[in-house]
């Protein structure tokens, strides 16, 4: 159901930079009530996260801190949400959620996809998966854990984060499914999934930077 309210809050907060501005900057200076144009469509950021990368075995930390950057959207126009997520490796990398999934939809071996499952593929560093027809290929090199931070203070402190694991599975048309294994209690850990591809930086107009005019 669109909340009429939350749009209307939305639209009367939106500020549009100069085109000369806007051309300067790119998704990654975007904040917390930030705006940006994406697929003909005007979108407010409603929730900025982060997570940094960490060792698989036991969520310890690396040499080098690694983060990719989340944002949850809001559309002011349909009143529905999504998520883009960005990192820096060498270049920008920007994904587009398409879309949360059930696990119970995700078929391995016509049964559905199990926490053993994905032990499995992980220890043969390989395995393919089926979600509505579309084969997705386990792929090693992408496949990562994380501490997840809910705010900017808390990431730049590495305080209150919670610990993951996802599982990333790539289709032949450069589609991504990924399965999110939650472990901030040990004893009951929560598993997710999503499907999202790749998109040009340069398909999105920042609009504002964040919530606080400029």
């Amino acid at each position: 159901m669109i909340d009429l309210k939350q749009q209307l809050q939305a639209i009367r907060s939106l500020e549009i930079l100069p085109k000369e501005a806007s051309q300067k900057i790119d998704i990654t200076s975007v904040k917390m009530g930030g705006f940006i144009d994406l697929n003909n469509d005007t979108w407010q950021i409603i929730n900025y996260y982060s997570y940094l990368d960490v060792k698989w075995d036991d969520f310890s930390p690396r040499k080098k801190d690694y983060w990719i950057i989340e944002l949850e959207l809001y559309s002011l126009t349909r009143g529905i949400k999504t998520f883009v997520e960005w990192e820096i490796d060498d270049e920008l990398e920007v994904c587009l959620t398409d879309a949360s999934i059930k696990l119970r939809d995700i078929q391995l071996d016509g049964k559905p996809l199990s926490k053993k499952d994905l032990a499995y593929i992980v220890d043969e560093e390989e395995g393919e998966v089926i979600y509505k027809g579309t084969k997705y290929f386990y792929s090693d090199d992408e496949t990562w854990a994380g501490l997840f931070f809910r705010n900017a203070l808390d990431a730049k402190n590495k305080s209150n984060s919670i610990p993951l694991r996802m599982y990333e599975f790539e289709s032949d048309d450069s589609q991504y499914l990924s399965v999110e294994s939650w472990h901030e209690n040990e004893d009951k850990v929560e598993r997710e999934a999503f499907v999202s591809h790749s998109i040009k930086s340069k398909d999105i107009q920042v609009l504002q930077t964040s919530g606080q005019s400029n």
